[in-house]
């Protein structure tokens, strides 16, 4: 499979993007929370959200979290997706494997072409 690198600066500066934007709904969110002043970190969070520059203050604080977990929630998914690929892969590999030795196997019968014991072990797959 190629390793594409061209795209590299674009999908830096969407990642990049998306964390600043996540990081400032966080912060947004936080503000207008009511149950988060009971909670020891939230709590303390939404008090800055309501000083002056709050809101950027935390969003700025909360952007390498978010930037760390976006991070890795891409890296979960494109894990999976890579790993449900090659798995389709494999499978459609062995089902034309198996479909080509089925087809070898009739025309080598049609014309009447006797099989050794090596040859038939092998186009059952038990020679592999």
């Amino acid at each position: 499979m190629p390793n594409n690198d061209d795209n590299r600066p674009l999908w830096r500066f969407f990642d990049g993007s998306v964390s600043v934007s996540v990081s400032m709904l966080l912060a947004v969110s936080l503000n207008g929370c009511a149950f988060c002043d009971g909670l020891p970190v939230l709590g303390l969070l939404k008090g800055l959200t309501m000083q002056d520059d709050g809101v950027i203050i935390v969003a700025t604080l909360l952007l390498f979290p978010t930037t760390v977990a976006l991070y890795g929630g891409f890296q979960v998914f494109f894990a999976a997706k890579e790993a449900v690929e090659k798995r389709a892969r494999e499978r459609g590999r062995r089902e034309g494997v198996q479909e080509e030795r089925e087809r070898i196997s009739k025309a080598l019968e049609r014309r009447g072409v006797p099989l050794t014991p090596e040859q038939v072990k092998a186009l059952n797959g038990d020679s592999e």
